[in-house]
């Protein structure tokens, strides 16, 4: 891996994790739900809402706007503190994420908006270079 690839590999996945946490702001109705340790992302998770699709789809056009990063290594990585923060609530608490297959299977679907969000803005980009 190229270090300078490392900085926007980061940005995408706080970008991630920004994007699945922000809308429970917007929704102020929300139902809180309890975790060992990451309440927040649970309580993003569980109330996963069209605001979070489109803000994983404006993550990856961002990012694949201003980086040259590949749009398959955007995706994945804009769900990756998600499948971490699982894995440290199981250790913490070995009775939670008892369904955590299904869970990993779900934080690979979300990747999706992100690699579309990646691929449109590579496209947008290819098109304005043409022209130019």
């Amino acid at each position: 891996m190229n270090l300078k690839n490392v900085a926007p590999l980061l940005i995408v996945a706080i970008l991630g994790m920004v994007s699945i946490l922000l809308p429970i702001f917007i929704y102020g109705d929300l139902k809180p739900y309890d975790s060992p340790l990451f309440p927040l992302i649970r309580t993003g998770i569980e109330g996963i809402s069209r605001y979070s699709l489109i803000f994983l789809l404006l993550s990856g056009f961002i990012v694949k706007l201003f980086s040259n990063l590949p749009f398959w290594q955007i995706g994945p990585m804009s769900m990756a503190l998600f499948p971490l923060a699982a894995i440290c609530e199981m250790i913490a608490d070995s009775s939670s994420h008892n369904m955590f297959p299904f869970e990993f299977i779900m934080y690979g679907f979300l990747t999706i908006p992100a690699i579309i969000g990646a691929i449109t803005s590579q496209v947008i980009r290819g098109f304005v270079i043409r022209k130019q």
